[in-house]
C-alpha cells in the first residue's frame, strides 16, 4: 500500500474533479411522507403531471408519457423510517382493465399482478433462508444424479463449447447469473415455424419458412429438437422433464466468466432447493417468506377464483395470467401486490427474516457489466444513479421483472433506507418500453427529493454547535447542501481544551475539503451514528505522457484506501459519534480521539 505521509502530503493536492465514499452523504430521512417532505412534494408533482396526462386525451400524443395511458400500472413508496410512505402511490388503470368483465377494473394497492422475473428475488431470498451456506457452493452434479449421469457419459466425448460444465456449476453461480448455462425459455424458431404453420394456417414466410433466414431444414417431426413443455404448456413443446430437455443444450460462457441472464439458472435453483429441503415450492415459498411477512395477496400458484375481483387482467390478459407456472415459477411465476412487494422491500431493510451481516453481504455486486452504470447481484440489478452537481452515487438495488404482458419491479435504495415498488399490465407490444418509461419517471422525481430531504433534515438535526460540560471545548457543524461536490457535515469551528484546531480539520480528517459522512448507523431508531471524515480528494492534472491518469489519480479518488490513518491512542482522529434519540433528535457528539462529549446547544 501508499507510504503514509498523512501530516505533510494530504494538504498539497492540486484542484479537479472530487471523490466521495461509497454510501450516504446524510442519515436517511425519515419524513418522506408530510407535507413538510420534499420527497411527498415530489411524488404528488409527478403524480399530478401525470394524472393530468392520461385523463386527457387531447393532450400531446407525440409525448412518452402519453404512451402510458395505454399501460395499466401499480406504483408506491416503502421506508423502514417512515411507516405512512407506503401510503404514496400511483395508479392507472387502461382501458382493457378498466372495461374488462372479468378481474379488477380500477387498481389499487392491493390489486393482484403477475410479477414476471421479480420472481427470481423470493427465489434467492428464499434459498438463502432454507439452505445451508455451503449448499451454494454445491455443484448441481451433486444434487441432481442425472446431470452426474450425463457428465459421466460425456466424459470420453466432451466438448467444451457444446456441453455445459454441469459439474462446475454452482448454485451460487446460478443465482448471481455466472454460470454461463443456457438462457432458457427462449424463442425456438423450429417450434414458431411449426405452430404458425399447422394451428394458425399462417402463409407468412417469415413465420412458416425457415429458409426465409437461410436456416437448414430440420425434422419437425423429432420432438427431441423442440423445448420442453413447461407449466400448463401443451401444445408444441417436448413431454420430456424441463431439466433433461435442458441439458444438453450448448454453454453461453464456462462458469464464472461473464455475466449473462439465464431463466434456466432460477429454474434449476428452485428445483434444487425442493430437491434439498424436501419441501415443495409452494411450501418453501409460503413458509420461508409469504408467511413470516404477512404477504396474503403473493401466491407461487395461479390465484383461486375468489381472488379474482383483484386481479389484474381481462379476457386476453388470461392468456398469460391463467396458466400455471410450473417448474418455471422461481424465474417468472409469483404473483404480488405493490403492498406485498412493500413489505417485502421494508423486510429486506430491516433484515427480518436474514441477519443483518447476511443482508448486507447479500446487497453487494457479484460481477459488473460492461457499462459502469450497471452492475449484477444476485439477482439484484444494481443501478448506478449519480446526482447533479455532487457527483455523489448511490447504487439502487433492483429487480426487474419483463414478461409478455406483466412485468414489474422492486428498487431497494440502502442508503435512504427506502424504496418504491411498481407493476404493470398491458398486451400491446410497448408495455415493456412503457413500464420502463415510468420506472424512469419515479427515479427522476425521487432520488433528488430523498437526497434533498435527507440534508434538510441534517440541517434541522446536526448542525449547530456542540459544547462541552467541563473543558473549554467545542464544535460547530454545519451541512453541505446535495447540490455541491463533497456534500456531508463540515466543521466551521473547532476549540479543543482552549486550543483553536479549525486550521488543522484537513490534517486530521486526511486532506482538503474534509467533510463527515455516516459511516455505521444504529439499527435501531434510538443509539450512536458513527461518522468518517474523507478527504473529498481533488483529483490531480494528467502528468507527462498519461492519457487517462487511472493509476495516477488512484488516491486521490478512492478515499477508502486512505480510512482510519491517523489515529491518537488507537482511536482515529476522523471519527465523530452522535448520541441520537428515538425521534432523531441530536444529543451529542464525541470527536473518539479526543474523548470528550459534547452536548448540543
Amino acid at each position: 500500500m501508499r507510504p503514509n505521509y498523512v501530516l505533510t502530503g494530504l494538504l498539497c493536492l492540486p484542484a479537479a474533479a472530487f471523490a466521495n465514499l461509497l454510501g450516504p452523504s446524510y442519515p436517511p430521512p425519515r419524513d418522506l411522507s408530510s407535507n413538510h417532505s420534499r420527497v411527498a412534494a415530489s411524488w404528488k408533482n409527478l403524480t399530478s403531471q401525470l394524472n393530468t396526462v392520461l385523463a386527457d386525451n387531447q393532450a400531446n400524443k407525440s409525448s412518452g408519457v402519453f404512451a402510458l395511458k395505454n399501460l395499466t400500472f401499480s406504483a408506491g413508496l416503502f421506508s423502514t423510517l417512515d411507516p405512512k410512505a407506503k401510503d404514496l402511490q400511483l395508479h392507472h388503470t387502461a382501458s382493457e382493465v378498466a372495461n374488462s368483465p372479468v378481474g379488477v377494473n380500477k387498481v389499487d394497492g392491493n390489486s393482484i399482478y403477475k410479477v414476471a422475473s421479480v420472481s427470481k428475488l423470493f427465489t434467492v431470498l428464499a434459498g438463502l433462508i432454507e439452505l445451508k451456506p455451503r449448499d451454494w457452493d454445491r455443484p448441481l452434479t451433486d444434487i441432481f444424479p442425472f446431470l452426474a449421469e450425463r457428465v459421466r457419459k460425456q466424459h470420453d466425448k466432451f466438448r467444451l463449447v457444446y456441453d455445459v460444465q454441469w459439474d462446475k456449476v454452482t448454485l451460487k453461480s446460478l443465482a448471481g447469473q455466472m454460470s454461463g448455462i443456457p438462457h432458457g425459455a427462449t424463442e425456438e424458431f423450429l417450434q414458431t415455424f411449426l405452430l404458425y404453420k399447422y394451428l394458425e394456417h399462417s402463409h407468412n414466410p417469415a413465420l412458416t419458412d425457415p429458409n426465409f433466414y437461410g436456416l437448414p431444414p430440420l425434422n419437425g417431426s423429432d420432438i427431441s429438437l423442440w423445448p420442453s413443455c413447461l407449466g400448463e404448456q401443451t401444445q408444441g413443446c417436448n413431454p420430456v422433464s424441463w431439466d433433461v430437455a435442458y441439458a444438453p443444450r450448448p454453454p453461453v460462457y464456462l462458469p464464472w466468466t461473464s455475466p449473462e441472464y439465464a431463466n434456466g439458472g432460477y429454474i434449476f435453483l428452485g428445483l434444487a432447493i425442493s430437491n434439498l429441503t424436501g419441501k415443495t415450492m409452494d411450501e418453501w415459498y409460503s413458509e420461508s417468506i409469504f408467511e413470516p411477512l404477512g404477504l396474503k395477496s403473493t401466491y407461487s400458484s395461479t390465484p383461486g377464483n375468489s381472488t379474482r375481483p383483484h386481479s389484474v387482467t381481462s379476457e386476453a390478459l388470461d392468456e398469460q395470467f391463467i396458466p400455471d407456472g410450473g417448474a418455471t415459477t422461481p424465474s417468472g411465476g409469483l404473483f404480488s401486490t405493490i403492498n406485498d412487494l412493500s413489505k417485502l422491500g421494508v423486510a429486506l431493510l430491516n433484515s427480518t427474516l436474514l441477519p443483518s451481516e447476511k443482508t448486507r453481504e447479500w446487497m453487494k455486486p457479484i460481477t459488473h457489466t460492461s457499462s459502469l452504470r450497471y452492475s449484477v447481484g444476485s439477482p439484484w440489478e444494481i443501478h448506478r444513479y449519480v446526482h447533479a452537481g455532487s457527483g455523489v452515487v448511490t447504487d439502487l438495488y433492483t429487480k426487474l421483472g419483463d414478461s409478455g404482458y406483466y412485468g414489474g419491479i422492486v428498487v431497494v435504495i440502502p442508503d435512504f433506507d427506502a424504496g418504491f415498488t411498481l407493476l404493470s399490465a398491458s398486451t400491446q407490444s410497448s408495455r415493456s418500453s412503457e413500464a420502463l418509461l415510468a420506472i424512469d419517471l419515479i427515479v427522476d422525481a425521487i432520488l433528488p427529493a430523498l437526497m434533498e430531504q435527507a440534508a434538510a433534515e441534517a440541517v434541522q438535526k446536526f448542525a449547530g454547535t456542540y459544547k462541552a460540560e467541563d473543558l473549554n471545548s467545542s464544535l460547530t457543524l454545519a451541512v453541505v447542501p446535495p447540490t455541491q461536490p463533497a456534500p456531508g457535515l463540515n466543521i466551521t469551528s473547532w476549540i479543543s481544551n482552549g486550543t483553536d484546531i479549525t486550521a488543522l480539520v484537513s490534517t486530521l480528517l486526511g486532506g482538503v475539503g474534509s467533510r463527515l459522512v455516516p459511516s455505521i448507523i444504529s439499527e435501531q431508531a434510538s443509539g450512536e451514528i458513527a461518522f468518517r471524515g474523507y478527504t473529498a480528494t481533488q483529483g490531480r492534472n494528467p502528468g507527462v505522457g498519461s492519457s487517462s491518469s487511472l493509476f495516477s489519480s488512484f488516491y486521490d479518488l478512492n478515499d477508502w484506501t486512505m480510512l482510519d490513518q491517523l489515529t491518537w491512542g488507537g482511536i482515529a482522529t476522523s471519527l465523530f459519534v452522535f448520541d441520537v434519540e428515538q425521534n432523531g433528535t441530536v444529543k451529542s457528539v464525541t470527536p473518539g480521539a479526543y474523548r470528550v462529549k459534547m452536548t448540543k446547544k
